[in-house]
């Protein structure tokens, strides 16, 4: 009778283990579109339970704990396609394939000199618009972009204001040459991204994937193509004055860890002896001597603990990261309007963005007009106008590389003076007393390099286009636009006498590049589409477009300042200029294209 309970027992807590078992579970799987490209930046979720889920990765792939593994439901979401739910059921591995929304195929989407139904679409194109990007205050729209469309990839360099933002569209295809996309920006290319756009002129972004989306843009589009739409004129109506602003502010969320003080010590200690006994030739009398070093700095190794355990030494990451209250701000007003035959957008922008290392950040002033006006019932004149001039000052965390880097320098520089000074005294303090008696470069102060190294970039840029639209008849529609644009970028280091560049080269020196875009563009495209019946549609479209860019560059460097300069404002100071350097290059490319859409009840589609 005992054994048959302690039988029974043992089957109850067997049953409980399982059933404790089967209420917690680690799910993974991967989440992919109706093509078949992953979904990166899908959202995860679990229903009903707030603030619990995850994102997928670049890969598409997730990893999400659930509580209950027989009654949770996990939500997958991603914008512009359909949620699904799907119920865990004990499975440890749920792939998801979600589909398009059924709403946002009526949507219309920029394909390259024409506009076309999503449902009727037969390429890849991702699009977001300026609903959802409005929902993320930035700088700089690319930022927005991330984690909004399956199969393009936002990366930053840096987290410094202005620092440049790189799109991938379906990966990188080439490891010598540029990734970049075609950027398009009202029908008109742009060499520098969409960085001197205001986020809150853009009324849709599309971007163009795969080869037939891209096609018509011949060898340009093999990275992919970004096509952006700013926003028209006004409704009918009175005119409106539209202000919209917003402020954020910004603090480090995690710091690294690094060596405390007592660690660093012993450190120290450990590099000091492993130096001396390695060296060639290495005696007794080498190593006490470096023992006797570190000690005339720490003082005795034995009472590290005493002297060290519990001094609180100096965080760098603090006084260059978190000694300052950056402030994100953008201001802008727009008035628009308009009449039956014609609209008007005016706007003007000012955005500042301070960045979370000291002496460093980013201003950005807009100026834009839209007009648009139906002359009669068969022509239609457009004209836009935008100018930006951006300037970002300041280091980035990550600028130049190696013994340089200024991250390195904020992460390695010492925390302590030693047993007989201030650990304050180090904030002042030129270069690191450890790599004084090294030869070569020096390690720092981080401070020090923030106020002596003087960098600043300026953009400036101006577009200008106009385009006429003409029925020729009701079913052959004639454009033709033409555009001008004019851009310079300076960009400018001067290295004062603190800096580490200047007592490398024994005295100050700076260098100014000037790098000057000019370039105009002009197209032609008629559009035939033929009335057919019995649910048959059919459009064609030729054209024909020249471009031309030329680039011209200055680079100048002047040397052997005195310590007590002016910098830019004064750069005949210098009394060794070196030979400056220009380039001139032209660029002009002429092209013919064409297009042929084929639809049968948005069932059977065909692009040629």
């Amino acid at each position: 009778m005992y054994k048959l309970k302690e039988l029974f027992l043992m089957l109850i807590l067997a049953f409980v283990s399982m059933a404790a078992y089967a209420q917690s579970l680690t799910v993974t799987g991967k989440v992919i579109d109706s093509e078949g490209y992953e979904v990166i930046g899908g959202s995860v979720t679990i229903k009903g339970a707030a603030g619990v889920g995850t994102v997928t990765d670049v890969n598409g792939n997730y990893s999400l704990k659930v509580n209950d593994a027989s009654k949770d439901v996990l939500v997958f979401s991603y914008v512009g396609m359909t949620s699904q739910e799907v119920k865990v059921d004990g499975r440890s591995v749920i792939d998801v394939t979600l589909k398009a929304d059924a709403v946002m195929l009526e949507e219309v989407v920029a394909i390259g000199y024409a506009t076309v139904k999503r449902k009727d679409l037969t390429g890849s194109v991702a699009s977001v618009n300026s609903k959802e990007l409005s929902k993320v205050p930035t700088s700089d729209i690319t930022q927005a972009l991330a984690g909004r469309m399956a199969g393009v990839q936002v990366m930053q360099s840096e987290g410094a204001p202005g620092a440049s933002i790189s799109i991938r569209v379906r990966g990188g295809i080439s490891i010598t040459q540029s990734n970049e996309p075609l950027y398009i920006i009202d029908g008109f290319p742009s060499e520098d991204g969409m960085s001197t756009l205001d986020p809150a002129e853009i009324e849709t972004i599309d971007i163009l994937k795969d080869a037939s989306a891209t096609a018509i843009y011949g060898a340009r589009g093999a990275n992919g193509v970004v096509v952006i739409t700013t926003k028209s004129g006004g409704k009918e109506g009175k005119a409106t004055v539209t202000f919209d602003s917003y402020v954020g502010f910004k603090k480090v969320a995690k710091k690294l860890d690094v060596l405390s003080t007592r660690e660093f010590a012993l450190l120290d200690y450990e590099r000091r002896y492993y130096s001396a006994f390695t060296a060639k030739n290495s005696t007794q009398e080498d190593l006490d001597k470096a023992v006797a070093n570190f000690e005339a700095l720490y003082g005795k190794y034995a009472d590290i603990d005493a002297n060290y355990a519990n001094r609180a030494g100096i965080d760098w990451q603090d006084e260059v990261f978190g000694s300052n209250s950056p402030i994100s701000q953008n201001h802008k007003v727009s008035i628009s309007g308009g009449t039956k035959t014609s609209s008007y957008n005016i706007s003007i922008a000012r955005t500042s963005d301070d960045g979370i290392m000291k002496g460093s950040g980013f201003a950005r002033t807009n100026i834009r007009a839209k007009f648009t006006q139906d002359v009669n019932k068969r022509l239609k004149v457009t004209f836009n106008a935008n100018y930006s001039n951006e300037t970002s000052e300041g280091l980035g965390s990550l600028n130049e590389s190696g013994y340089f880097s200024r991250m390195q320098h904020i992460l390695q520089y010492r925390p302590v003076i030693g047993k007989y000074g201030n650990d304050s005294d180090l904030l002042t303090l030129q270069r690191d007393p450890i790599t004084d008696e090294d030869s070569g470069n020096q390690m720092q102060n981080p401070l020090i390099s923030i106020q002596a190294e003087e960098r600043t970039k300026e953009n400036k840029s101006l577009q200008i286009n106009g385009e006429v639209q003409f029925k020729i008849l009701d079913n052959l529609i004639y454009r033709g636009s033409v555009g001008l644009r004019e851009r310079r970028l300076n960009n400018d280091v001067f290295y004062q006498a603190q800096s580490r560049q200047a007592i490398n080269s024994g005295a100050p020196y700076g260098t100014k590049n000037i790098n000057d875009y000019n370039g105009w563009q002009y197209n032609n495209t008629v559009t035939y589409t033929p009335k057919l019946k019995n649910g048959h549609s059919f459009d064609v479209l030729v054209g024909q477009e020249d471009y031309m860019l030329e680039t011209k560059t200055l680079s100048v460097t002047n040397t052997n300042f005195p310590d007590v300069n002016f910098g830019f404002d004064d750069f005949s100071l210098g009394t060794n200029p070196n030979v400056p350097s220009t380039t001139h290059y032209k660029y002009r490319k002429i092209s013919f294209f064409g297009r042929a859409n084929y639809n049968y009840k948005s069932k059977y589609l065909a692009t040629v």
